[in-house]
């Protein structure tokens, strides 16, 4: 936002500043967009990492927990010895599962590259409508009234939009969050009656 403030401190609105000033406002605009752009990007790849990690280890100690009991009912004595580890590799694989969904980890990387590509659409349709605007301003040197409303509907659309992607994201991320931990706190409740 700094930068944002910044790019647009000096604009002037005088007739012949207009458009000039207007192709200011709109870049600023453009370098939030880009900006949020780069940074969904950034945490998808954070995301996927986790996600691919945990997900390998709930494979591997799932694989492990169901196949030492099985390996240990054969008549071959050194497996017999690893047969009651089974259980503490499949609990090892829940909690590699418990881990990715209490972390966002697949959960937050298919949000993030929604987010990240529903920003690169909305930039997209925002520069070629503001080409398209650009394309159909009079040659005289000074807006209409009616180019100067378009260009700053064009510009606070284009900024809502942006806005409005981003805390839809948060709103979902924050909902996801929740869910995960009312459903961490119910299973923990449960294990601990029937402990009891």
């Amino acid at each position: 936002m700094r930068a944002f403030r910044e790019q647009t401190a000096g604009l002037t609105w005088e007739p012949a500043a207009l458009a000039a000033s207007l192709g200011v406002l709109f870049g600023a605009v453009d370098d939030l967009a880009e900006k949020e752009a780069r940074y969904y990007y950034r945490r998808r790849g954070t995301r996927a990492w986790l996600s691919g990690v945990t997900r390998t280890c709930a494979w591997l100690f799932g694989s492990m927990g169901l196949l030492l009991p099985l390996l240990a009912s054969t008549d071959g004595a050194l497996f017999r010895a690893w047969g009651p580890y089974g259980y503490a590799f499949l609990a090892l694989a829940a909690s590699a599962l418990a881990a990715n969904a209490l972390f966002g980890g697949s959960e937050g990387h298919v949000r993030f590259v929604a987010t990240q590509l529903e920003l690169e659409k909305l930039i997209t349709a925002s520069r070629i409508a503001w080409c398209e605007h650009l394309a159909g301003l009079n040659n005289s040197g000074n807006m209409t009234p009616e180019e100067r409303e378009q260009g700053f509907a064009l510009i606070l659309g284009y900024a809502t939009k942006l806005h409005e992607t981003a805390i839809s994201e948060t709103g979902r991320w924050g909902e996801a969050l929740i869910a995960e931990l009312a459903q961490f706190r119910d299973n923990m409740t449960q294990g601990r009656g029937a402990g009891a």
